[in-house]
Formats: C-alpha cells, structure tokens, sequence
C-alpha cells in the first residue's frame, strides 16, 4: 500500500468529544452539557437522524422499583446472558435502571411509560413512544440538544482514529468535507454503535460499520464477548423492510414455513414465538422459507401498535410478509465499567460498542434502556475528568503516525471488497457456525486484507469503513472460533 502525507488543519479543543450521534451519545452530551463542560457531538451521519437508534422501536423494558419485579427481571436478564455477563455491571444495570428511567422523565420526552402491579403500587416498567418508532424519540433527544450552549453538533464527520499519547487519550482525527482534521479534547466518549453491516443480511442502517470497536483497538483497548452477535428474527425483508415489535406475537400473529406448518408450535418451544431471540432465530434458519401470517392477530393491536406493518399487509394483498434472521445486535465489545471508563485515561465508552453487561445474549427491551443509564453516567465523569484536567492535549505526535498509514487515494471505490466480507460473514459466522466455515471465513478476510493493501481508494472514508469492518469481522471470528460449545447467540453445529 502507498501511503501519502495528509495535511490537516486542527480544531477548537473541548472539554468533552462525543463519538457517535445516536442515543448514548446525546444523553451523554446532555449530561456533561449539565456538568458545564464544553461538548461537541462528532456524528459520521446526522446526529438523532440517523444509525440505528433512528430505526428501534423505542421500547424501554427495565427492572421495576419494587422488590419482588425486581427480582423476577434480574432472573430473566441474568438468565438471558448465559453466565457471560459481568456480574458487577449486570447487577449495576438492574439496579439503577428504574431511577434513570425516572430521571428521564424530566426531559419532557414523548415517552409513555406502563406499569405493573405488586403489593396494590403501580410501578414502571416499560417506556415507549406511540407509535414505537426510535425516530420519534431522537428527534426530540437532538432538540433538547439545541437547549443547551455549551453543546456543539458537528454531522457529516467521520472519526477515524483516537489519537492517544502517553497511554491517554489526546482527541481523534477525522475526515470532514474531503480534508483531515484533528480534534484535541481533554475527555472522550466511544458511543458509536454496533456493526451490523459486516453482514449482508441486517436490520442495521448503512452507516454502521464497526467503527467504534475497530478504533478501540487500535488504540489497544480489548474487546470481550466479541462472538456473541444477536440475529433478530422479527425481520420483514419482502415486499418492504420492516421490523416486528415481538409482542405482536402476544395477539394472533405466528410464524410459518413454505408447507404453511406453525413450525414453532411445539414441545420443543414452549413459549412459541416469543422464545429467545437466538432460538428463534436458529429455527427460522432451518426452514427454507419464512412467513408472517397475521390472519388470527388482533386487528386494533396491530393498527395501534404497529401501523406500518398493517399498512404492509394491507398494501399487498397477495404478497407473503417474508422473514429471516438479520444481524441486529453486537453483546461484545470495549469491557464496560460502572464509571464508563476504560484502560486509556481520558477515553469512556458506552451504549452497544461496550461489552459485558449483557453476555452471550440480549434482553429485549434493555439496549435504549442501557443508553439511558451509561449514556448519563459516561458525561457526567467524563466532564468532572475534564474540569479536574489542566493539561493542553498533545495531538501532533500522534496525529503524524496515524496518518502515515493511511493510503495514496485514486480511483477505486472499493465496493467488491465491501460485498465480499458481507457474503463471506453471512455465509460463514452468521447463526449457525462451524470450524471449517469460521476457518474459511478467516482466509477470505486475509485475502480482502491483502486486497485492500493494494488498492488506491476514491474515498478514504469508504476506505476507513472497510478496514473497521475487516478488524471487527476477524476479532468476531476468531472469538467464534475460540469458542467451541454454543451458547446464547453464538452456535457450533460441530
């Protein structure tokens, strides 16, 4: 690979950077902003427009503030991660959900929050919006934004790397508008989502690439957990992309095959549809075809809840509402901590580019409840690590190395690497795994390593995408493969 001399021109210094414009990243921005620190928002797309808080469905599910719920959620989050979670954060998590999620009131969001009863108290369990769209939620997270003076929101910038001297973190270089700029800041926060996009098959939005985990380790941070990726089964690929929100399930809709059997109605899935997500996925997987039949659901629930699925229907009378697992959530990544700090000072992380708090599986409802909670709690230290540092970050020295890597640009766009390490993952280390695909897997991921080496780039934020897919891609599959029994979403069929 030729590698050329970028210039870059250096931008103001904050208090506190911020790494990704979804929800982790603008409830952290609200909770420095509140601490009085300088925040500026660096979103590769448009902060609370896009990744994949836009496309959620809003839903909050946490541990209710009475003891016997409590409980009874504890069991089934604990249970759901399989002993893989870290039981400090998991208990953590538990804990102090039902508050943070009370705080979150305060903000005036268009949240509505239901409750369950125990002892003759009605107690909070779950909040969404109505309709259960996330986009609806970030647009009024971004305008809270706007409240706040101390806060600014740069789209359209894409990090490429954390700059860190000294083992601590310095600020990030980042391409915007076609030129190279460095960002000093006395505090960091990594929340820049997931990397569904590894896969062909993806409930993900394009932009999410693997960023955060692949900068992370570059900077020498670890990742845990990396072989545990969710595959959503609740997917609608044809006649139009749409997710399921699983209660439907709850009101007459099922799941059938090509032959049109109720495959999941059996001795071996008791709870039907509504089993783990990794188990119905690994059915789904099993059959040649998949169907969404919505014939005995209950009409006024799905035109209330999910209206565009009752559109969908609706719109196409002859057509089959198709379904098949899609990569949908990463467990693995930078090792949580209650404070959200991590091995490099001055560098937090939350929201999905951690790992830990939910183990070899996810609980339905917790990853825009986990936001809430660490999204909070990365600003708030993050700004008093800033207030207590009097030091100008150095980011020259850093910044000369990391661009030295980077390559001459020309002409290629890239995109037969980018479709062969989709097709490859998706066909070797997507729900059902084995050595001889993983190992095949791994080869191929070389051999577009290799290739990439050789290129010259038309664009090198296209570049940066491709190698933070690569680095993410062969740190799931050699976790996968380390791995040889299954457990919550990572299965071996040898």
């Amino acid at each position: 690979m030729e590698t050329t001399s970028f210039t870059y021109k250096t931008g103001p210094c904050s208090d506190v950077l911020i790494i990704g414009g979804g929800l982790a990243g603008m409830y952290s921005a609200l909770a420095a902003a509140e601490s009085g620190a300088a925040v500026r928002i660096l979103c590769k797309s448009k902060t609370g427009g896009s990744g994949n808080s836009v496309v959620a469905m809003s839903v909050h599910r946490f541990a209710p503030d009475a003891p016997g719920l409590r409980e009874d959620y504890r069991r089934r989050f604990l249970a759901s991660g399989a002993g893989q979670q870290d039981a400090e954060i998991a208990a953590f998590f538990v804990d102090h959900a039902a508050a943070a999620m009370e705080r979150l009131r305060g903000l005036g969001l268009p949240l509505e929050y239901r409750t369950l009863s125990e002892n003759g108290g009605e107690y909070p369990y779950l909040a969404c919006c109505s309709p259960k769209q996330g986009r609806i939620l970030t647009k009024a997270v971004r305008e809270k934004l706007n409240e706040y003076p101390n806060i600014t929101v740069e789209d359209g910038v894409t990090v490429c790397d954390i700059l860190t001297e000294n083992g601590r973190a310095q600020g990030v270089l980042a391409l915007c508008g076609g030129e190279m700029r460095v960002y000093p800041a006395k505090t960091l926060i990594l929340c820049c989502g997931g990397a569904g996009n590894v896969y062909a098959a993806t409930s993900n939005t394009h932009d999410v690439t693997g960023d955060g985990y692949a900068m992370a380790a570059r900077c020498g941070l670890p990742l845990r957990g990396m072989e545990f990726v969710q595959f959503y089964p609740y997917r609608i690929y044809s006649p139009k992309r749409a997710d399921i929100f699983p209660d439907l399930f709850d009101h007459g809709a099922v799941l059938r095959n090509e032959k049109g059997e109720r495959f999941m109605d059996c001795a071996k899935y008791p709870m039907k549809e509504l089993e783990n997500r990794d188990v119905v996925a690994r059915a789904e997987f099993a059959e040649k075809e998949v169907r969404l039949d919505l014939s005995g659901c209950d009409k006024a629930y799905l035109e209330r809840e999910c209206p565009n699925i009752a559109r969908m229907a609706r719109d196409n009378p002859d057509k089959p509402l198709l379904i098949r697992p899609v990569a949908h959530f990463f467990m693995g990544g930078v090792p949580l901590r209650t404070d959200c700090s991590t091995d490099v000072a001055g560098l937090y992380a939350c929201g999905e580019v951690t790992g830990g708090l939910h183990g070899a599986n996810r609980l339905a409802g917790s990853a825009l409840t986990e936001t809430v909670v660490f999204g909070a709690i990365a600003g708030k230290n993050a700004a008093e690590y800033a207030a207590a540092d009097a030091d100008t970050p150095e980011t020259a020295a850093a910044a000369g190395r990391v661009l030295s890597t980077y390559p001459e640009l020309g002409t290629d766009p890239l995109r037969d690497l980018r479709d062969d390490l989709r097709e490859t993952m998706q066909k070797d280390a997507s729900v059902i795994r084995t050595k001889e695909g993983m190992e095949q897997a791994l080869g191929e991921i070389d051999k577009i390593k290799a290739a990439l080496c050789e290129r010259r780039p038309a664009s090198l934020a296209k570049w940066n995408e491709l190698r933070n897919m690569l680095l993410t891609a062969e740190g799931v599959t050699r976790a996968a493969l380390e791995r040889k029994e299954s457990l919550g979403a990572h299965c071996r069929a040898d």
